[in-house]
């Protein structure tokens, strides 16, 4: 007799089922990306009970054919792909042709939908996978989905859920992901009948994150725009004085898809080295936009992970978008940051984003949301309405946010949901530069190539113009560590080793491209004894070391020193030469590039050779510290990620003193 068994229909459904959703989380996905992927910009989604009682998936999308609907229960039936050829571009979040008939196999489910050219619209109820009821039925165009019940028929999956709670943190997380991936898309979310959060669908990004991730974050982000190679990257990251201690908000989609990805994670995080501490974690919402061709969805179950055909333009697309940002875009840190206050005062809570009572969340005809108090006074959260001279101020309609299943005005739809990435058709593995003129060309010749990466380093120019001297005042210096300088109306209190040794790292790294680097001969080669592994890497990173200015000749194990760069100070020298030498011995990792290594060696080198706090140093020095960092662009954060100054204003001051109200 023979043992192979061929498995019925509905056995094999709950197999198949139990790759496509393990929990609720994996069907309000699924569901999600379904309503997208119908032309919605609208979308309502409701949970119970973390979604194993109930989950409702909303839409205003296009609608499904009375007629297809038994078919869209089946495995594999999709609208989305119908020759294999349209595996090579695939366009839309959902394309398998799984999700419904993998979450009906293992629920009761119904389906209501209406196409905008029926009078009338359908419902359809399955249990298990079976059609039970198939019927016209009056509801307004789109689509809503209700699933009840969810592993009712497979109690042995139920039991390995968590607790409501728990679950329904996993269907929050997916929503928020999804609602920040589409902020062209009105996005409503309720959580056992209370509201958890809505997006005001106007195509902002920066709305979305504050609706989501709440006032503290999207105060504290930088805009990121960069094309280059065929790939766009937009989005927001944190400013360095934002970060966490794990990377749960660092956020990457591609063409608006939610992706974990190793290579855009370590392309962010090795891009935001010397602006943050080495064990905290960024926070990045980033959407990379790149020709279907070139990247494969269709190598996970749910979709999660993708593969590229090229992941080091991937990489070098991230990581020069994000540096870009930092370096010309972060701002110095407030003491005492008055714009703390108005964030404490916003009128949406962190999490429930409900507005104070007496006041009205608003929006007005360019959608800019704010909130309206009982004085009729209009308060704006983000893009306070500028107006130009000579023009009328912008006419406010104020409209209140609905509590039902409606959602925000036609009017706030702004946005072209048919315009996508363009790439040439002759798109080669190394991905062409279409924007030539954003490309941001390597600023090194052919001697300097071992300095970069195996694949190209760009040198980023990051703001290091030299402005004129202001007219400032040093007051004094508190605990011989922070300076306390005047200019204008603020007062910056300045940490003078970490801001020398962001001076000395800078001045060091822009060093490594030039062509006649400085540095300064002494009578007297300092000795500094080596061990084998770091006359090695001494060896090894040769060239690098003479461009900051280090000159060294090799005595057995002990390197002769009788040059030092300008900007170190000879008493360091030779302490900033071995920190130097011996970080590059630690630091070599398969992981990290040649020019990584190199760079983060220098961190721990400018921090050997900059002043120390806590000891005193004649007003000359003092003097020149503070110019640099008053006149250099990116003197925010020492090399470590620890902030060089802190601006109080006057205004903040005269206030706390009452001298004003």
């Amino acid at each position: 007799m023979g043992k192979i068994n061929l498995l019925s229909f509905e056995v094999a459904n709950l197999i198949a089922a139990g790759e496509v959703v393990d929990r609720p989380a994996s069907a309000v996905k699924e569901l999600l990306e379904n309503a997208i992927d119908s032309g919605a910009d609208k979308i309502t989604v409701e949970i119970k009970n973390g979604g194993t009682s109930f989950i409702r998936i909303a839409d205003n999308g296009c609608g499904i054919e009375f007629d297809d609907l038994p078919t869209a229960l089946l495995r594999h039936a999709t609208s989305k792909i119908k020759e294999a050829s349209d595996l090579d571009s695939i366009s839309t979040l959902g394309f398998r042709g799984e999700a419904l008939a993998a979450i009906s196999s293992v629920s009761k489910i119904r389906i209501l939908s209406k196409t905008q050219n029926s009078d009338l619209g359908a419902m359809l109820e399955a249990h298990a996978g079976q059609v039970l009821t198939h019927i016209n039925a009056g509801c307004q165009e789109g689509t809503t989905v209700i699933v009840e019940d969810l592993f009712y028929n497979v109690p042995a999956r139920k039991k390995f859920l968590k607790r409501d709670a728990t679950e329904a943190s996993y269907i929050t997380s997916i929503v928020e992901k999804v609602a920040m991936s589409r902020p062209d898309i009105s996005f409503k979310y309720i959580i056992d009948g209370d509201l958890k959060f809505i997006t005001s669908g106007d195509n902002n990004t920066q709305n979305a994150i504050y609706a989501i991730l709440g006032a503290d974050v999207a105060k504290k982000t930088i805009k990121v725009s960069r094309a280059s190679d065929g790939i766009k990257v937009e989005g927001f990251i944190s400013a360095p004085n934002l970060n966490r201690s794990n990377r749960n908000l660092e956020i990457f989609y591609i063409n608006s898809r939610y992706i974990r990805c190793g290579v855009m994670v370590k392309a962010l995080e090795q891009a935001f080295e010397s602006y943050i501490p080495s064990d905290k974690f960024p926070v990045c919402v980033i959407n990379v936009e790149i020709d279907p061709l070139y990247v494969d969805v269709n190598v996970h179950p749910s979709k999660l992970e993708v593969k590229f055909s090229n992941e080091q333009v991937i990489f070098d697309a991230i990581y020069y978008a994000v540096r870009t940002a930092l370096a010309t875009s972060i701002e110095r840190p407030m003491l005492f940051n008055e714009a703390k206050e108005s964030i404490a005062n916003t009128p949406f809570k962190a999490l429930d984003r409900e507005a104070p009572k007496n006041e009205k969340i608003v929006f007005d005809t360019n959608g800019n949301i704010g909130t309206e108090n009982k004085n009729k006074t209009i308060s704006y959260i983000f893009n306070e309405p500028k107006t130009e001279k000579q023009s009328p101020p912008t006419k406010i309609t104020k409209i209140e946010l609905p509590s039902d299943d409606d959602f925000v005005p036609d009017f706030l739809r702004k946005y072209d949901t048919s315009s996508t990435l363009k790439v040439s058709s002759s798109f080669s593995p190394i991905i062409p530069n279409e924007n030539k003129e954003e490309k941001i060309e390597p600023k090194i010749d052919t001697e300097k190539a071992e300095i970069i990466t195996e694949a190209k380093e760009e040198i980023i120019e990051e703001p290091k113009k030299q402005k004129i001297v202001p007219d400032y005042k040093i007051i004094g210096e508190a605990f011989n560590s922070y300076v306390i300088a005047e200019l204008g109306d603020i007062l910056y209190l300045i940490d003078k080793h970490a801001a020398h040794e962001r001076i000395i790292f800078e001045d060091l790294k822009k060093k490594i491209s030039e062509s006649n680097p400085s540095s300064q001969m002494l009578l007297i080669p300092i000795e500094v004894s080596l061990a084998s592994e770091e006359i090695a890497s001494l060896n090894e990173y040769k060239q690098e070391i003479n461009k900051t200015g280090f000159g060294f000749t090799l005595n057995g194990n002990i390197a002769l020193i009788d040059e030092i760069p300008s900007e170190i100070d000879v008493g360091a020298g030779a302490d900033a030469f071995f920190t130097l030498v011996s970080k590059l011995t630690d630091g070599k990792e398969a992981t990290k590039s040649r020019y990584e290594v190199f760079e983060k060696a220098l961190y721990q080198s400018s921090c050997k050779a900059a002043i120390k706090a806590g000891r005193i140093y004649d007003n000359e020095h003092i003097k020149w510290i503070v110019e640099r960092t008053l006149t250099l662009d990116n003197i925010k954060y020492c090399p470590h990620g620890r902030p060089v100054a802190f601006e109080i204003t006057k205004h903040f001051l005269e206030k706390e003193f009452e001298r004003i109200k």
